[in-house]
């Protein structure tokens, strides 16, 4: 097949792999600007008269349309074309650039809770738009999970759509083909394995993912109890909160199971209230490459020395106000949300990232401008709003420190005590936290309002903090929270 050109224009450059499905090969595209790479997949009947064909022929059309649609997620590979040559059938898809998961998290190597905590939530939210569809991917696994390169977003890649297609074209004897030998042992509940998967075994497979990069322990060698139920908490240190997640996902019987992803999520969204540092950094790669960062923070220091000793903001020049973050404070913006009846001032020179966050109910978030290209860490003021299941300030206060303690090992309270935010009475969080060998400190303001909480959270690098703490104050003192109509 190497060096084959298929139906006029994809030119194969390579084999990829195969097996029992079907194969796979990296190819260009000759009739495209710059011929960009793609993926082609090969389906190839094991019978060839006519009767098969056109039952293959109608399945594989029927296919693709799922896949098409499912193509339309950002972090799905998009279906480019299919067609049929020689009686054999091709898929055409979006390549991604990067490795599968499988090669980043190696067995035997463990992440830690919040580490697998942010991976399952992107997991989880493509795993809701797939859904939606009303599609069972059928192989979720690190080695169907792709980390693209460019940006470090997770791909669900090899559909088991891909896989029905190849199952039906080889083995078709009639009009309903059974579907079962799709999937993997360890990752594959009874019930797929039986031959009827349904949404509850995608979360299954989920959730022994997450078991796996806990334990280091490839799934299909942790023991299991009479019952048939994985036994795994003697192998890893983990919350009681994420572990009972964790087993109510991958439970013998799915009718004990988590019924959708989005369940899942909004199970993670109770433990996860508070948003953890850790969760800035989702990956080994990116967390070594923030370690490698140094920065001078002398004359910044020196400014906020000079602001101690004089009190006088006025005092500095406009090189310290710049360097101590005063100088945004001059020129605010406003933001203005009216689904979730906020407003709140912020820098005009820092960048404005609305959130769409199923876990976290953040809203949006501030970043800070780069100070230079050796500026890996931009500090950060994040609103989150989310509902309180009818919580008085001292409960949802009570169970947010605790949050922060339990979420993060690390975690140090530095000062506490009453505040005010949005002309409510609220409460005042400052702590420090470790990422490898870099240091963060973070401040939480929240309050109660409209039976939701209002949370305020300001992040930045230790040494960098006190700089941009004025700013930060005159954001929060900003923030309206409007009242419920």
């Amino acid at each position: 097949m190497q060096g084959q050109t298929l139906a006029g224009r994809y030119h194969i450059i390579k084999h990829l792999g195969g097996g029992g499905f079907g194969q796979t090969y990296l190819a260009e595209d000759k009739r495209r600007s710059g011929n960009p790479r793609c993926v082609v997949k090969q389906l190839k009947p094991q019978f060839t008269d006519p009767q098969t064909l056109e039952i293959a022929r109608r399945l594989f059309t029927t296919e693709t349309d799922t896949l098409h649609n499912l193509g339309t997620h950002p972090q799905i590979p998009e279906l480019l074309d299919h067609f049929e040559e020689n009686q054999e059938f091709y898929l055409v898809q979006e390549l991604i650039d990067g490795r599968d998961l499988s090669k980043e998290i190696t067995p035997g190597q463990r992440l830690s809770e919040l580490q697998v905590m942010a991976i399952l939530q992107e997991i989880l939210e493509i795993l809701v738009f797939v859904q939606q569809h009303k599609v069972i991917h059928r192989d979720i696994k690190p080695t169907n999970l792709m980390r693209r390169n460019s940006d470090r977003k997770i791909f669900l890649i090899d559909f088991g759509a891909v896989k029905r297609i190849s199952t039906h074209i080889v083995n078709t004897t009639g009009p309903n083909p059974p579907t079962i030998g799709i999937g993997t042992n360890g990752y594959m509940p009874a019930e797929q394995n039986n031959g009827h998967p349904n949404f509850g075994s995608d979360i299954y497979a989920v959730g022994m993912t997450g078991i796996e990069w806990l334990t280091g322990i490839l799934p299909h060698e942790l023991p299991k109890d009479a019952n048939g139920e994985i036994v795994w908490r003697d192998r890893t240190q983990v919350s009681d909160g994420f572990a009972n997640i964790l087993n109510k996902m991958v439970r013998y019987h799915f009718r004990d199971r988590y019924q959708s992803a989005a369940e899942v999520l909004q199970a993670l969204n109770n433990l996860r209230r508070i948003r953890p540092a850790s969760t800035l950094v989702s990956s080994p790669n990116l967390l070594t490459l923030m370690s490698n960062w140094t920065r001078d923070h002398k004359i910044g220091l020196l400014g906020l020395g000079l602001a101690a000793v004089f009190g006088v903001a006025g005092l500095f020049t406009p090189e310290i106000r710049k360097m101590v973050g005063l100088e945004a404070a001059d020129n605010l913006a406003s933001y203005d949300n009216t689904a979730q009846g906020i407003k709140i001032k912020y820098p005009d020179n820092w960048t404005k990232q609305e959130e769409s966050n199923a876990i976290t109910k953040e809203v949006v978030q501030f970043i800070s401008p780069k100070e230079s290209d050796a500026d890996k860490f931009q500090e950060r003021l994040i609103v989150t709003v989310e509902p309180t299941s009818n919580k008085t300030l001292d409960e949802y206060t009570k169970l947010s420190k605790e949050e922060i303690l339990k979420l993060d090992k690390n975690a140090k309270i530095a000062e506490e005590g009453e505040s005010t935010l949005a002309g409510k009475s609220g409460y005042r969080v400052v702590y420090t936290t470790k990422e490898g060998d870099r240091e963060f400190k973070k401040l939480n303001v929240w309050t109660m309002k409209n039976d939701k909480a209002y949370l305020i959270t300001y992040e930045a690098e230790a040494g960098k903090y006190d700089q941009f703490l004025p700013v930060v104050e005159k954001m929060i003192k900003s923030l309206e929270v409007q009242d419920s109509k």
